[in-house]
């Protein structure tokens, strides 16, 4: 591997998704919801291509004036409901290395219902992995709450049974982020796994954690900070 791994993003978008209608993609802020995440990508000093796997044509043509490339439209079987994303990045990465010649180090996932990362994330994971000799990194959200689920019978009970101490004490639990970024080795993506053994993660504790828009409070959060998000 070089001294500086060449990486690839490749951000998943179907055309069924809730932020895309008929190829147009929602604004925030007075711009597609797209730019965002390809801007984050573009300032990564180990990403040098931008991939969207999309099935809708017109999303394929605003990546392209977005500065992002499109070279194929994915297959409808890999765009339905519940497909496993390790399945699509194993499509981008195979149709990049067989009709483009293109073998990377190392893909980094990136999805735009995660439109603000701080600056330097993306690269921070990359680092991390490359530094610990990692197969797989993500983001994740730091929490120090107790959490709590429906266990037999429906009676509530702790996720993790600990002792009653302060919160700040309380050692955290970390909500995966997956979207906002995940960088794996091509390997792993070619074998259609997108977390390998080794793994690694990096808190996040800003706002950009909370502004998930698959979450329903990620969405009222938008609708707060973004005007122009549709209500």
């Amino acid at each position: 591997m070089a001294d500086t791994p060449a990486a690839v993003a490749i951000i998943p978008i179907r055309g069924s998704d809730a932020e895309v209608e008929r190829g147009h993609m929602l604004k925030l802020g007075g711009k597609p919801l797209l730019s965002y995440t390809i801007e984050a990508a573009a300032q990564s000093r180990f990403i040098k291509r931008i991939i969207i796997s999309t099935d809708d044509p017109g999303v394929a043509e605003l990546a392209v004036r977005l500065g992002a490339e499109a070279p194929f439209l994915r297959p409808a079987q890999l765009s339905a409901p519940g497909m496993p994303l390790a399945g699509v990045l194993q499509h981008a990465l195979n149709w990049l290395e067989e009709e483009d010649g293109y073998h990377p180090d190392l893909v980094v996932l990136l999805e735009i219902t995660h439109p603000l990362r701080s600056p330097g994330l993306i690269d921070r994971v990359v680092e991390l992995l490359l530094e610990e000799g990692l197969d797989s990194v993500f983001a994740a959200r730091e929490e120090r709450h107790e959490f709590w689920t429906f266990g037999v019978g429906g009676m509530p009970q702790r996720v993790q049974s600990r002792d009653e101490v302060p919160r700040h004490i309380l050692q955290p639990l970390y909500k995966e982020m997956g979207g906002l970024v995940t960088v794996m080795r091509a390997e792993l993506t070619r074998a259609g796994r997108r977390l390998g053994d080794r793994i690694g993660l990096i808190p996040v504790r800003d706002i950009s954690s909370v502004l998930d828009l698959h979450d329903e409070d990620g969405l009222k959060l938008a609708k707060a900070l973004l005007p122009d998000f549709p209500s």
